[in-house]
């Protein structure tokens, strides 16, 4: 790392959970960044290629005559392969660099970290999780959300993230997230946010980001019926298909004041702790939703994974307690307005669980 402010070193001093959940959000940076370079000016021929990736070339190379198959000619067929292979190489290759990252470091546990994120849907993963937490076993988690196809497509941040979860004996959950523009990590009591340089920066005291401009809000894609009533109070409404990477950069980087999020399970859900680490009024949908403070959105986090608790998945992200109600007030208010015109059934009933 560049310059992190973890206890230990990872060598003569372990880590303890922050430093793990730092190296594990910044490895996972510059291997989105990697990617994104590779993909628009190609791969550097002078770069020595580690024995992982020579492995996965020759593998590659031997695939492509395997049961008589041949390289796709050019056109939309090989157009198309090759963004599939792409995007089927996103999650094995950052779980690849985050385990190799990990296993070069000393964590104060003394056991090896498991890395979860390559295989299964987020159920499977969940299950998981909680064997390696039932069993004293140091994990961390990298679950994706959003649509990597399209950030490498449009290079819009906004499109898809990485939500971590960090689990060490004797420590609470540590949880990151992590876009193509940013990394921010919080746990019960500290939060942190990394430059693209890798300088790392513990937050204290109000959030640094530009004072908020009240007439724009982040809303998922399926709000879209709530629109006519949004924009009574915010001109703006940005209606997007990943609440988690949009609220990232709009919210917690800049300057809109709030957001509805629409999270699935869990795991992929570290921007919960993560926005009520860095200062945001986080809560339960509706107007007298529960506030959640970083201890009560990890101990969410935590009972969720274990099961001792159901996950509730949508919640209110803003700068101000608030703005927060009344942000939470419009939604129950227009979500009971739509049930009681019996329509549209798909985007209230499945999405607005009160």
């Amino acid at each position: 790392m560049t310059s992190q402010p973890f206890h230990g070193d990872g060598r003569t001093l372990p880590y303890r959970a922050d430093g793990i959940a730092g190296r594990t959000a910044e490895t996972v940076f510059d291997t989105l960044r990697a990617i994104n370079t590779q993909l628009l000016h190609g791969q550097d021929v002078d770069k020595k290629l580690d024995q992982n990736e020579e492995l996965s070339r020759v593998l590659d190379l031997q695939n492509l005559y395997e049961d008589d198959q041949r390289p796709p000619g050019a056109g939309v067929v090989g157009q198309s392969r090759f963004w599939d292979e792409l995007q089927e190489s996103v999650m094995p290759r950052i779980v690849r660099d985050v385990d190799e990252a990990l296993r070069n470091v000393a964590n104060d546990s003394g056991l090896p970290v498991t890395v979860i994120g390559e295989t299964g849907d987020v159920d499977a993963r969940t299950d998981m999780v909680r064997k390696h937490i039932q069993s004293s076993q140091p994990v961390v988690s990298i679950s994706p959300t959003g649509d990597w196809r399209k950030f490498f497509t449009t290079g819009d941040a906004r499109s898809a993230s990485l939500s971590i979860l960090v689990w060490l004996p004797r420590w609470p959950l540590h949880a990151a997230v992590v876009t193509a523009e940013s990394v921010l990590m919080s746990d019960c009591s500290n939060a942190y946010r990394m430059s693209p340089a890798g300088q790392w920066t513990q937050m204290l005291g109000e959030p640094l980001v530009p004072e908020p401009e009240p007439g724009y809000i982040v809303v998922p894609q399926s709000m879209r019926h709530m629109e006519a009533r949004l924009r009574d109070e915010y001109e703006h409404p940005i209606f997007v298909e990943d609440t988690a990477s949009a609220i990232t950069e709009a919210v917690l980087n800049r300057a809109v004041p709030a957001a509805v999020h629409l999270s699935e399970g869990a795991l992929n859900s570290a921007l919960l702790l993560v926005s009520a680490g860095h200062g945001m009024s986080v809560r339960l949908y509706s107007s007298s939703g529960t506030l959640k403070k970083p201890w009560d959105a990890s101990r969410t986090l935590y009972n969720a994974i274990m099961r001792t608790t159901p996950f509730v998945e949508n919640l209110v992200i803003a700068r101000d307690e608030v703005t927060a109600r009344r942000v939470g007030r419009i939604v129950e208010e227009e979500t009971d307005r739509f049930e009681q015109l019996g329509f549209p059934g798909e985007d209230t009933d499945d999405d607005f669980d009160f």
